[in-house]
């Protein structure tokens, strides 16, 4: 039976660190990024595996992370991963990060696999995706979730982004947490330093490639933020929600 959770103890870095020295927004998605990778290799299913195998590529679909607390600099932590069994074309992968046995942050996200070439979604059973696993029944988050509906105008838009090469990943589309540092420019360091989100959601829809133009937008609603992060061609790259 292959080892069907993996754990990182690590130390936070300054260079993953905010201006008030928490653990950055962004880092935190990279930190679950990097031990799913890292995992996946493991299992035998990383990106470089299944392009050589099956001609496929993990890509993100949807990630919520919710926030009790933010590790500091200097702290010791694990990050803790976890993947469930596949449900169709989709698979939840579950991470925490823990202190000291506390859970400060708990997370999930939904991948998909797509082939390498016509970049459409793939059946997990036509991978190498094992079987020989004893799934882990715990999710980190039982919340569904989130429909976003895409209701933004131009009253809502903040910025324009052109992508670069510093901005592509291993699939040669924008890697996924390029989009929430593109998210948190929409505030400045002040407003950042005095809010502390608790719910954090993203839904990846198009991919987006380097030279592209993004428009991001964003609209205040009662509960939190929310996000449109549209295309030249005016399809939608990404949508989210920001909960303090």
């Amino acid at each position: 039976m292959k080892n069907n959770e993996y754990i990182l103890n690590t130390t936070v870095l300054s260079g993953q660190c905010d201006s008030l020295m928490r653990l950055r927004t962004e880092a935190c998605f990279m930190s679950f990024q990097d031990v799913a990778s890292r995992h996946a290799m493991f299992l035998g299913i990383d990106d470089f595996s299944l392009l050589e195998k099956d001609n496929a590529l993990w890509v993100v679909s949807k990630t919520k992370i919710k926030i009790n607390r933010l590790p500091r600099w200097n702290d010791e932590i694990s990050i803790r991963t976890w993947p469930m069994g596949a449900e169709g074309v989709r698979c939840n992968r579950c991470y925490q990060i823990i202190n000291d046995g506390e859970v400060f942050i708990n997370g999930i996200t939904e991948w998909v696999i797509i082939d390498a070439t016509s970049r459409t979604i793939r059946k997990v059973e036509s991978t190498s995706y094992p079987n020989d696993i004893e799934w882990i029944k715990e999710k980190s988050i039982e919340e569904k979730f989130r429909r976003f509906k895409d209701d933004f105008t131009e009253d809502d838009f903040v910025y324009k982004r052109l992508v670069r090469s510093g901005d592509i990943d291993v699939t040669h589309h924008t890697n996924n947490v390029t989009y929430i540092t593109m998210l948190l420019d929409t505030f400045t360091v002040k407003e950042l330093e005095f809010i502390q989100w608790k719910d954090i959601e993203v839904s990846y829809l198009n991919e987006s490639l380097e030279g592209e133009t993004l428009s991001i937008y964003r609209k205040e609603k009662e509960d939190g933020y929310y996000f449109s992060i549209k295309k030249e061609d005016g399809k939608t790259a990404v949508m989210a929600a920001l909960i303090p």
